[in-house]
């Protein structure tokens, strides 16, 4: 599933978990939504590829070639069981 919101790739992550209410190291505060999920990611960012960080999860929405375009944001999500 993807993220319950969508926002541009180049939004601030600060931004964000200022408006959501939620901590990030005062060193991402200026880091966009794209360079901090693909900093996270292994390989060629993918559309619905994910990053996991405390009880949210960011998800490639959209993309353009491999620039990120679309992030979206969900706040709680469920772990799946281990098999």
């Amino acid at each position: 599933m993807f993220g319950g919101f969508t926002f541009a790739s180049e939004v601030l992550l600060g931004r964000i978990a200022g408006f959501y209410g939620f901590s990030i190291p005062e060193a991402e505060n200026e880091t966009s939504l794209a360079d901090f999920v693909r900093a996270r990611l292994q390989g060629t960012p993918k559309l619905g590829d994910h990053i996991s960080f405390a009880d949210r999860r960011l998800v490639i929405q959209g993309m353009d070639g491999e620039r990120i375009t679309n992030v979206g944001l969900e706040l709680r999500f469920v772990k799946p069981l281990p098999s």
